[in-house]
């Protein structure tokens, strides 16, 4: 019984070599451990479960005649043996076989002539895999004909029909990656054992293993590699896909180069050149193209029609109409200086531009009532780390009229998508102004930017030092069951939005872009390898790059997993592929904001907490903490002429303190569409833990959680039946009077202040001073006139005053 058309055999090719010394018994001296994926660069650690294919050959002589002939073999984690498609053996079903190898005697089963050996290999756990075998004939006059697994033998991820027999045609076929000699780690010497037993035994039972191995490997959430496979009978093809050609897109080389180019990595992190970015500051598509195709049918040996043509310019991110009569795309049209968005019919015909103006309007999708979401930098702010133009999502009607923003951020928005649940799936930069993480995340939001959640994302807990651009995520693909597939740093990652991590699929392919299909299948890219020149100095080296030309279909559904190709780019790369057809359209949710009824009133929103203790974070102060410290992000609106590297910064202004209930409860009104940070401090207002993330109310929104790192999963248990801090009214906190403002974000990477949240606020202060008219006052001067202010100024004075005295820390202010 065969594993299926999925799964990669591995054939040995090794070389042979005649010798006239007394054959011993056969050990794996001078034999390699191999493998089949060449990318790991030694990292044994990075294999995916799956398995691999291995082809040989051998000529055994007329004359003199064959003695004797033995093979030993073993492999980490499975392996069978075949000569001339008969099978020889297979190993135990067990994960540890490979420590104890194989040896049969295959006298009686070698024949004069051409001998192919094929060897299945599987690697039935994420982590070290490897094949070793050596196989010894003697001849009658003492002559030995040696067969050594090397790097010079042929192997495949691909299965295929008739792979073991002597006639298969294996010219395609790949050489095997060496992956440590006899005796390298992990394995190191392998026991043998001391008889060899008759070949041709019954096979089966690894086969059988292996299918259950994978299995459970997807459902835990494990690595698992994808193989390309020729398409079974009734395969069924779509009906059409548009995709993104000429591709333009700005890359950094796939290797280092040793020369400038490798500093592209400070504003272009996308890892094998796909769409998983964990920082990207340039306002465009993740991947941009100069022509969109159309490919009807979409099977292999159909060609692509031409439907849109930027010219000198550049267009990305396409989607497609839920009814499937639309195509929307972002273009800048033929030298355009600004990407806007355009929508086309599928069939081809002139595009109609929907909006316009000074800004990059990028990454279209439509919305289950008609209008369309997008990413633009019209919200007029520039990033506080880069300093790059922020982006944040917009909407707008059918016909470009009704522009309204949905996210107020002083980051990245990106890649907006709709959920089978109606809700808006976006990729999110979380670049936070204390400069202690830089992430990227999914995050999903009502078509009206209120709950907003974290779906995916890293789950580290409370420390945040191994997180700096840790989180790979790119090219959401929602998928009509509700779950999301998108690229990750395994490949394709599948799961459901408010599953805790381990539900996750992980699956290992070199995808460049995902988008799902109606029948909950996949699209993506794949590469192939080829190498370029980089010079270096009069010197050239050569390296291996990525090249996207290739479009396939993934059924995350069946194990193993295999990519079906249907359609090879003879002219280049190719990206961002979409399926061209009707779709069900999500749900439509009900709005939830509430604009202001009060005229000229500053519109607001209520964040609440159940029990802010709730968190991983255990090792902070809590039998201190008395209060939370609200503070509010203000994006600039100019930018430094060192933006490439500077980290910017923000204004960040200090709204109040609300005072933390007994039962961890509290709730504050604050102002909406403004980016909110949090801070447990003491009674002196020092600060014990620091939220790291940017939180968001729309108008008239009542936002809440359960406390930090709470799982969403289960509820949280109430000390009453109401928390406390919903038995009053939510503490408003606004900014109202003259509140401290100071300098968010350090100004240097490894600076002085480096990841000194509350030590930068107190030294980076905007309006710390100026209280007093005099130019020469001391501080005890300007601690006397916030004095003043406490005791005798309006209700928001004398708020803002005691907050801007706590920064002096100057006991004169507590008076007598």
């Amino acid at each position: 019984m065969r594993l299926g058309p999925a799964l990669a055999f591995i054939l040995v090719l090794a070389s042979c070599c005649l010798a006239t010394a007394q054959s011993p018994l056969p050990t794996f001296d001078g034999a390699q451990w191999i493998w089949s994926s060449p990318e790991t660069d030694g990292d044994l650690g990075s294999l995916s479960a799956g398995v691999s294919y291995f082809r040989s050959e051998v000529t055994i002589p007329e004359s003199p005649a064959l003695k004797s002939a033995e093979v030993v073999i073993t492999a980490d984690n499975l392996f069978v043996l075949y000569l001339n498609g008969r099978a020889v053996g297979e190993s135990e079903a067990s994960n540890s076989a490979w420590g104890q190898a194989k040896r049969w005697d295959l006298t009686g089963l070698l024949v004069p002539g051409r001998t192919v050996v094929g060897i299945e290999a599987v690697n039935t756990l994420p982590g070290p895999a490897g094949l070793i075998v050596k196989f010894v004939a003697e001849l009658a006059d003492g002559q030995r004909i040696v067969l050594a697994s090397d790097a010079h033998w042929k192997c495949s991820q691909r299965d295929a029909a008739n792979w073991q027999q002597p006639d298969f045609d294996d010219q395609k076929w790949p050489p095997a990656s060496s992956v440590g000699a006899y005796g390298a780690r992990p394995w190191g010497h392998v026991a043998i054992p001391p008889v060899a037993q008759p070949g041709g035994e019954p096979v089966g039972k690894v086969q059988k293993a292996a299918m259950e191995a994978l299995e459970q490997a997807v459902r835990q959430g494990q690595v698992v590699a994808v193989t390309e496979e020729a398409p079974p009978e009734n395969f069924q093809w779509p009906d059409a896909v548009a995709f993104v050609g000429d591709d333009c897109s700005l890359y950094r080389p796939y290797s280092n180069t040793g020369n400038s180019y490798d500093s592209l990595s400070v504003t272009i992190f996308n890892p094998r050149k796909s769409r998983t970015f964990p920082e990207h500051d340039l306002p465009a598509p993740m991947k941009v193209g100069r022509k969109l195709y159309l490919l009807k049918p979409a099977r292999p040996g159909a060609q692509p029609r031409l439907l849109l043509d930027a010219g000198r310019g550049g267009l990305g991110s396409p989607s497609v109409s839920f009814d499937g009569r639309w195509i929307y795309v972002s273009m800048a049209y033929d030298g355009d200086p600004f990407f806007h968005i355009y929508r086309l019919p599928t069939e081809g015909g002139s595009p109609q531009q929907l909006t316009d103006g000074p800004f990059h309007d990028i990454d279209p999708a439509e919305l289950p009532d008609g209008r369309v979401v997008f990413t633009s930098t019209r919200i007029g702010r520039f990033e506080e780390y880069h300093n790059p133009p922020a982006r944040s999502l917009f909407v707008i009607g059918a016909d470009g009229s009704g522009l309204r923003a949905l996210t107020h951020t002083i980051i990245f928005d990106n890649e907006p998508e709709v959920l089978a649940d109606g809700r808006i799936l976006f990729i999110r930069s979380d670049n936070f102004f204390d400069r202690g993480k830089v992430e990227t995340l999914l995050h999903a939001i009502h078509p009206d930017g209120t709950r907003g959640y974290t779906e995916f994302g890293l789950d580290n807990g409370p420390e945040y030092g191994g997180r700096l651009r840790a989180y790979l995520c790119g090219s959401p693909a929602p998928m009509p069951d509700g779950r999301v597939a998108f690229l990750s740093g395994p490949g394709i990652t599948v799961g459901r939005p408010g599953f805790p991590a381990s539900h996750l699929q992980h699956f290992g392919i070199e995808a460049g872009d995902v988008a799902a299909l109606p029948d909950g299948r996949l699209l993506c890219t794949t590469p192939r390898r080829v190498p370029i020149e980089i010079a270096e100095g009069k010197e050239k080296r050569t390296v291996q790059d990525l090249s996207y030309e290739k479009l396939g279909v993934l059924n995350p559904g069946v194990v193993p997993p295999a990519v079906v190709v249907l359609f090879e780019s003879p002219n280049g790369p190719i990206h961002s592929p979409v399926f061209l057809g009707p779709r069900t359209r999500p749900l439509l949710l009900a709005e939830n904001t509430r604009q202001t009824t009060v005229e000229g009133a500053r519109p607001t929103g209520v964040l609440y907490c159940q029990n802010a203790r709730l968190t991983k974070n255990t090792t902070a102060g809590w039998p201190h903490v008395r209060a939370i410290r609200v503070l509010a992000g203000t994006g600039l609106t100019t930018r430094s002429s060192h933006s490439y590297i500077v980290h910017a910064g923000n204004e960040t202004v200090e709204l109040g303190t609300v005072p933390l209930a007994p039962d961890g409860s509290f709730a504050v009104e604050v102002p909406a569409d403004t980016p909110i940070a949090l801070q447990a401090v003491d009674a002196e207002g020092r600060s014990e833990l620091n939220e790291m993330s940017w939180i968001y109310v729309r108008p008239g929104e009542r936002r809440g959680c359960v406390g930090c790192h709470h799982t969403r999963q289960g509820a949280p248990l109430c000390e009453t039946a109401i928390p406390l801090a919903l038995k009053t009214a939510p503490v408003r906190l606004l900014g109202e009077g003259r509140p401290h403002r100071f300098r968010g974000n350090n100004a240097a990477v490894t600076g002085l202040m480096e990841l000194q949240f509350d030590r930068y606020r107190e030294v980076a202060g905007i309006d710390r001073h100026g209280e007093s008219s005099d130019p020469l006052a001391t501080g005890a001067d300007e601690v006397a006139a916030l004095v003043d202010q406490l005791r005798a100024g309006g209700p928001a004075l004398r708020i803002s005053a005691a907050q801007r005295l706590a920064i002096f820390r100057d006991p004169a202010a507590a008076g007598p």
